[in-house]
């Protein structure tokens, strides 16, 4: 409410007013200059968006140029807070002949001190693909030993969203070519879709599903070097494998596909895996590209060639990976995901199931 206070004097009426709105005008004048990045690479056509609350003014908006640079001049002296979203045409990572558009977001408070020019280097992230669950680290390689031996393997999830997600009756998937070709198909316990809501993932939660839930530095020679998974969130369970381990108090995924006898193994340093929300069951035709949550595919040479469409992955982790190294792949911050696993996922020495987080 903007309140008057009506003052009479020698006949004249003077109007005053308290009003919520900063003044509009200003004493001193600023200029700003902002590259743009993504990465190591400068982005040309980009908006970017400038405002301030220390006046009543709009927000100043430019585009950077050819040398993904754009200058604000003659602004007024302030803190201002920058906003940067936009399509970008970057070289591709897997191609240096071609490119690939994304989008791309940033924000920054810029703080101009005492100086009348303000010059900085924004780098952005890719926006664009829905929040939710994602698989935010695989160990898949094994750890040092003498006796071939990987089955630590582990995935976690992350939930990115600001919702409180579901897992019951989710999909985890091994592929093989293409998203028609599914190798393993496992189930979370529950019904999907909201049928069941028994087991939930909080806002920045993670979530560890184990090939077997047990404490894995007891069974192989350097023991130091594997992981114990006796604390996982969940564990994958054949029932037609018969000397499948079970840990009794860690719920199951559960082989749906008729026939299979094996449980949840992956390659050591290439392959793919998606989780997939639980609505296309008929596993026989493949998994419907818009059930899929997350998909990542992995390989240790950059020779390797795609196996899965871009449309659920662009790219994959883990070139350099070296088997049996104890060596595992993680995005580059919880739940950044461009479905680009080439750029999403960095080879970190150790892995760090989600509990190690905490």
């Amino acid at each position: 409410m903007v309140k008057k206070l009506i003052y009479l004097s020698l006949g004249i009426v003077f109007l005053a007013g308290c009003f919520r709105d900063q003044p509009s005008l200003h004493d001193q004048e600023l200029s700003i200059r902002i590259f743009v990045k993504y990465e190591d690479q400068l982005l040309k056509d980009i908006p970017v968006t400038l405002n301030t609350n220390d006046y009543n003014l709009s927000a100043f908006k430019d585009t950077t140029n050819a040398e993904g640079m754009v200058v604000f001049q003659n602004i007024p002296f302030a803190e201002y807070s920058l906003h940067i979203q936009g399509k970008a045409t970057i070289k591709s990572y897997l191609d240096s002949t071609s490119t690939d558009t994304i989008m791309v977001t940033a924000s920054k408070i810029l703080s101009p001190g005492n100086n009348e020019s303000y010059q900085d280097t924004v780098y952005t992230i890719v926006s664009g693909t829905s929040p939710g669950i994602k698989i935010n680290e695989l160990y898949t390689c094994g750890p040092p030993n003498k006796i071939f031996y990987f089955y630590d393997q582990f995935f976690e999830l992350y939930n990115s969203s600001e919702d409180t997600v579901y897992l019951d009756g989710m999909v985890f998937c091994r592929m093989g070519t293409w998203l028609e070709s599914v190798t393993y198909i496992f189930q979370f316990p529950g019904e999907p879709l909201g049928g069941t809501q028994d087991y939930p993932v909080p806002p920045d939660s993670f979530v560890v599903i184990a090939q077997d839930a047990f404490n894995h530095k007891q069974e192989v020679f350097n023991g130091e070097k594997s992981i114990d998974l006796s604390n996982a969130d969940f564990e994958f369970r054949n029932s037609l494998d018969y000397g499948d381990y079970d840990n009794p108090d860690v719920p199951n995924l559960e082989n749906i596909e008729e026939g299979h006898t094996l449980d949840f193994m992956v390659g050591v340093t290439g392959d793919i895996i998606l989780i997939a929300d639980g609505s296309d069951l008929n596993y026989v035709d493949g998994i419907d590209a818009e059930s899929v949550l997350d998909c990542v595919e992995y390989a240790s040479s950059s020779t390797h060639e795609k196996d899965i469409e871009d449309i659920v992955d662009r790219g994959f982790a883990g070139v350099g990976l070296i088997k049996y190294s104890g060596q595992s792949l993680e995005r580059i911050s919880p739940g950044f995901d461009t479905n680009n696993s080439t750029v999403d996922f960095v080879i970190i020495d150790s892995p760090t199931p989600g509990y190690q987080h905490e």
